[in-house]
């Protein structure tokens, strides 16, 4: 089964802001999904191990179905226990910002005191070490450091998102799972050396279309486009038909994977009703046999067992929930990234990255002084940061398009889309791990917006610079220069861009 949903529910045990019932969120989520049988995973920050009513209640209830692992966090108790000084603000003892929240803002020596003391303390307590682990935020060191050590079978980290709450995860893989490197945990690794050996899986079910730039198209619910329960997208019955239809519906390659759940710090009566109709359509769906719902370290074993190295994924929406008539198709490999797009017309690529798991992450050997972090990869396009009023940065197909008709996986593995032009001509996408073919779709620009990365341009060549990290691209034909960026001159009414 290539679809796959799993519930994962993280408990914090304290909550700074003001009062919460932090217990009850928790007991619910255990009935509702015992109530239908799933299999389910709940991650448990330190100080929830500290406390004895979350404890008692994870052991009278848990039984085969119910996976516990590990909500990486930090709180005070925590610091204090391996001897650091907790650095939170007044009366907060555990904090959101990376720095104290987070293990990049602290030494390699000090993550590894840190994660060896929880991982000591929920052994002590359940009786084993945990092989599942999670944070909206981990860093290469923490994640080898534990896949080495103890064996992990998956961890799980934050969406794509840009400078939403106190960091940004920005150039990822955008679905499915992936092998992180050793020196970026971003980044897939693209050999043995650099593989670190637990897959990596993204929270929390993005959106396709809204995902990206969610601010630019209005969709007319706001909030986080996630399937968060708490959140409107994920507590609209309509859009959630939507979010289940597009994920496990289209075609995905390898796995398409999603989460779903809550953290217990927004309290059970802002929980409860997207977590009840969610479960309601959940249970539906994998008895029509659409999807399975599993644990998320079962998930990551699978992973193990099924792919020696990180396999493509696909994420597409080829209806819009928000009639905008928007359509939107992720691609994502070991090699490379990236978004197409259609509104009103008009076809583009809004958002390329490259991978190289030589790019090292800012924090991989020295400790996040301040209270945001950046993870990112190489940009090739980016239409979100890079666009200006005046100039768009993107790839844009000249000729109208009336719609993507829709893809499918071909017999090499690869995803091919197919477009319908307005004058009735078709025209194929066809991703792969080492790029991008397209054929009969007529002239393509490279409009470069105020992008800062491009560096030079040689005949069929493009050269960037990001993070004093330098890369390239190669298309298999010319590149003509114009006012806004380049025109690639097609030949045979197709060509090939290189992104190994």
């Amino acid at each position: 089964m290539n679809n796959v949903m799993n519930i994962v529910n993280f408990v914090r045990g304290c909550e700074p802001r003001k009062p919460m019932d932090l217990l009850t969120p928790i007991a619910e989520e255990i009935k509702i999904d015992k109530s239908y049988g799933f299999k389910h995973t709940f991650l448990l920050q330190y100080d929830a191990l500290l406390r004895e009513d979350m404890v008692e209640l994870f052991k009278r209830e848990k039984d085969d179905d119910m996976e516990l692992g590990l909500w990486f966090e930090m709180c005070r108790p925590l610091t204090e226990k391996v001897g650091i000084e907790w650095r939170g603000r007044e009366g907060f003892d555990w904090d959101w910002y990376v720095n104290p929240g987070f293990l990049p803002a602290y030494t390699p020596e000090q993550r590894e005191a840190l994660i060896d003391e929880v991982f000591d303390l929920f052994k002590g307590t359940f009786g084993y070490y945990p092989k599942t682990a999670g944070s909206w935020l981990l860093d290469a060191h923490s994640m080898a450091y534990m896949s080495d050590k103890y064996g992990m079978d998956a961890f799980c980290i934050c969406r794509e998102q840009y400078a939403v709450d106190a960091y940004t995860l920005w150039g990822g893989y955008y679905s499915g799972g992936y092998y992180p490197s050793r020196n970026n945990m971003l980044c897939p690794s693209q050999s043995e050396q650099t593989k670190i050996n637990t897959p990596v899986f993204r929270m929390l079910g993005i959106d396709a279309i809204y995902g990206y730039d969610e601010k630019k198209h209005s969709p007319k619910i706001s909030g986080c486009f996630t399937m968060e329960p708490v959140w409107p997208c994920g507590a609209n019955d309509e859009v959630m038909d939507w979010y289940f239809e597009q994920y496990y519906s289209n075609p995905s390659l390898a796995l398409s994977q999603a989460t779903t759940g809550q953290e217990n710090s927004f309290g059970w009566s802002r929980i409860e009703k997207g977590y009840r109709m969610q479960a309601e359509k959940l249970a539906r769906l994998e008895k029509e046999g659409k999807v399975k719902i599993d644990q998320l370290g079962k998930t990551g074993e699978d992973f193990k067992k099924k792919h020696a190295k990180t396999p493509a994924a696909a994420l597409s929406a080829f209806r819009d929930w928000s009639d905008n008539g928007i359509q939107s198709v992720w691609y994502s490999s070991a090699n490379w990234r990236a978004n197409l797009f259609l509104k009103d017309g008009r076809l583009i690529f809004r958002d390329i990255q490259k991978y190289d798991d030589k790019y090292t992450e800012r924090y991989l050997t020295t400790a996040c002084e301040g209270w945001l972090a950046t993870y990112d990869n190489l940009p090739i396009i980016d239409n979100r940061m890079w666009s200006k009023e005046d100039k768009e940065c993107a790839w844009i197909f000249k000729d109208a398009v009336q719609i993507l008709e829709g893809s499918r996986e071909n017999s090499n593995g690869e995803l091919e889309v197919t477009v319908k032009f307005v004058d009735g001509h078709k025209g194929t996408l066809t991703f792969s791990e080492t790029g991008l073919t397209i054929n009969n779709c007529g002239e393509m620009l490279i409009s470069l917006g105020a992008c800062d990365a491009l560096t030079k341009a040689v005949t069929n060549k493009l050269y960037f610079s990001h993070n004093d990290f330098n890369y390239q691209i190669k298309f298999d034909t010319e590149l003509k220069k114009t006012e806004d960026g380049y025109t690639v001159i097609s030949a045979n009414k197709g060509f090939a861009v290189y992104m190994n």
